[in-house]
């Protein structure tokens, strides 16, 4: 059974807009990103909440009703975005064989992607596109363990960089864009816009 876990306790500073609830393409990021693991079959699906917690629960509660839970970090303001997978991974179940990971703001993969990186047998599995790797990263059970005990440097990327890792390449570019600052949000809606102007 593979988890999702979607991080999205940031600040949400450099965008200046609390980017979860960010609406791309008539739906909000984290819509998006939940729907692609709902499409996949992930369960169970765990957000990790922060800034304005209250307001985004309330808000994927009435839209996810009984699909999706959380866990609040509650020092977001002070800690990292590795501190909020630390919380994740310990509250999900102990029957998760894998875990696919991702920020709230990364919403361009979709559900056959999912399936392809799925069906790789290594600890970690990584989306790349053209060399570079993006998200969701899937960690498998074997992994979690030495995650939570890493102390060292480069929060998540540090954890695994020991770790074997296999890469699935992804069709499109999606995998790598995200909503950091208001000059990436345009690039993604800009990105999605033109891949769908090419299949209608």
């Amino acid at each position: 059974m593979n988890g999702a876990l979607i991080l999205a306790a940031g600040l949400s500073s450099r965008m200046g807009a609390f980017k979860p609830l960010l609406e791309l393409a008539g739906k909000t990021l984290i819509e998006h990103v939940i729907g692609h693991f709902s499409q996949f079959g992930c369960e169970p699906t765990l957000v990790v909440t922060g800034r304005d917690a209250q307001l985004l629960e309330d808000f994927l509660t009435e839209k996810f009703f009984g699909k999706i839970s959380f866990v609040r970090n509650p020092d977001y303001a002070a800690s990292d975005m590795f501190a909020s997978v630390k919380l994740g991974l310990k509250a999900l179940p102990a029957d998760c064989t894998g875990t696919f990971l991702t920020p709230a703001d990364i919403p361009l993969f979709d559900a056959a992607l999912l399936t392809k990186m799925a069906a790789v047998p290594a600890p970690v599995v990584r989306p790349a596109y053209k060399g570079k790797a993006g998200h969701p990263v899937l960690v498998r059970k074997s992994v979690c363990s030495r995650i939570l005990s890493y102390r060292g440097e480069g929060g998540l990327k540090g954890a695994l960089q020991n770790e074997p890792q296999a890469f699935v390449e992804a069709d499109h570019e999606g995998i790598l864009l995200d909503a950091d600052t208001p000059e990436d949000f345009r690039r993604l809606r800009a990105f999605l816009s033109g891949r769908m102007t090419k299949r209608e």
